[in-house]
């Protein structure tokens, strides 16, 4: 059955260097690295792929009813927050604030290229039959591309690419002396290169994707002139059917996007917060405070042996950083975390608890008291980060919680 492909941007997407294909939902949904803002005047002979920011493509079946952005963002959404718990690296989100596409006027006669700076000649004699003819002034150039610029360029570009690939393995003989010692003399690369960058065309065919074989390992990129250039990305498939809350999502995506430790930190709390009076019911006790309230939450979605396999899984670097004090902007410092209390749970909501009010917080003393702060784009805020894997871990689990509750769910 015949199917439409959409076009979305992300955001934090660069150098996944790979194709991640999701499936389980209503429509499919591909990411892969992408060279954006179909390049002219712009065009490289090389692109490397740790460099390259990535795409999202939505397929969508002719026949299905259309989908208004929103839902096709919360689709989007849905896989993503999948992929993110598995791959704990991850910060993809659709959440992105310079967007990469433009909508070009049909009825234009120039379109947009190269990030929307250059404006092309689109003209197409063979099917519009507005266009009664287009001939070349001087030269000999076929105009067969509607693209007209692409007539012109295409040569100059190829011979362009073509012979920058020969550099790549370029030697020159030198005769090598450093402070007088033993001479080097030999052949040498003009090149070191510590990857393989994609040509222009094999770029180009990053665009061609929606139809690979998503039963293969590997998806090839062959090069236009010498195989061993050849790069193979890796295919990996992702199934999920579930629909998980579109609030928690969004606080859960606000934490994942935002690049400062401060903001991260709250956007994974607010998941938590919104079980702060429903957790304490769930238990079947009374939780006056916040700080009792995110046990209850804490309780509800981890236990103690859980708690104590995630510390074992961070890395040495973060778990020997856990038993160091917290200093904030105010000098006045956050215990550290005590990861071999008999009550985890109540330690780790301390810790935590302590932190949300040093983030939110701007009181200079409280009862007369200097209290904990973070000024926003200090060097003290960095060290917040130490958390962050933490409250991520239980922001995931909070709205799988929810997810199995069968609460805020919505259907496509």
């Amino acid at each position: 059955m015949a199917s439409n492909v959409f076009k979305f941007s992300l955001s934090n997407g660069k150098g996944i260097e790979k194709i991640i294909h999701f499936s389980g939902l209503e429509h499919e949904l591909t990411i892969h690295p992408t060279i954006h803002g179909s390049p002219i005047l712009t065009s490289q002979a090389f692109y490397y792929l740790k460099n390259l920011d990535s795409i999202a493509f939505l397929k969508i079946k002719q026949s299905s009813p259309p989908l208004a952005d929103e839902k096709l963002e919360y689709l989007i959404d849905n896989y993503l927050f999948e992929y993110s718990a598995i791959n704990l690296s991850s910060r993809i989100t659709t959440k992105v604030s310079e967007l990469v596409f433009w909508r070009d006027e049909p009825d234009e006669l120039y379109q947009r290229y190269d990030q929307g700076n250059t404006g092309a000649l689109v003209l197409d004699e063979g099917n519009d039959p507005a266009v009664v003819s287009v001939k070349p002034i001087g030269g000999t150039h076929n105009l067969s591309d509607w693209c007209i610029p692409k007539n012109y360029t295409d040569p100059i570009i190829e011979n362009y690419v073509s012979e920058m690939h020969e550099l790549l393995d370029k030697k020159v003989m030198i005769q090598y002396s450093p402070n007088n010692q033993d001479a080097y003399i030999g052949k040498k690369r003009i090149f070191e290169l510590e990857e393989h960058p994609l040509d222009l065309h094999q770029a180009e065919r990053l665009d061609w994707l929606p139809n690979f074989d998503r039963t293969a390992e590997y998806y090839n990129l062959p090069s236009s002139f010498n195989p061993c250039y050849d790069i193979d990305l890796p295919i990996i498939n992702i199934t999920s059917n579930k629909l998980y809350n579109p609030l928690l999502l969004s606080y859960y995506f606000s934490g994942l996007n935002d690049r400062k430790a401060l903001g991260s930190y709250v956007g994974y709390y607010n998941v938590l917060e919104y079980y702060f009076e429903e957790a304490p019911t769930m238990l079947g006790i009374s939780a006056k405070t916040e700080r009792t309230q995110l046990q209850a939450v804490i309780k509800i979605l981890v236990n103690y042996s859980e708690i104590k396999d995630f510390i074992s899984s961070l890395s040495s670097d973060i778990k020997g950083q856990l038993s160091i004090d917290i200093t904030t902007s105010s000098n006045v410092k956050i215990s550290a975390l005590n990861i071999s209390s008999s009550t985890l749970i109540d330690e780790l909501a301390r810790w935590l608890y302590e932190l949300r009010c040093a983030v939110v917080h701007s009181k200079k003393t409280r009862f007369g008291k200097e209290t904990t702060l973070f000024q926003p784009y200090s060097q003290e805020a960095d060290n917040i980060k130490i958390a962050l894997p933490f409250v991520r871990w239980l922001a995931i689990s909070c709205i799988k919680k929810d997810y199995a509750l069968g609460n805020g769910q919505q259907h496509l």
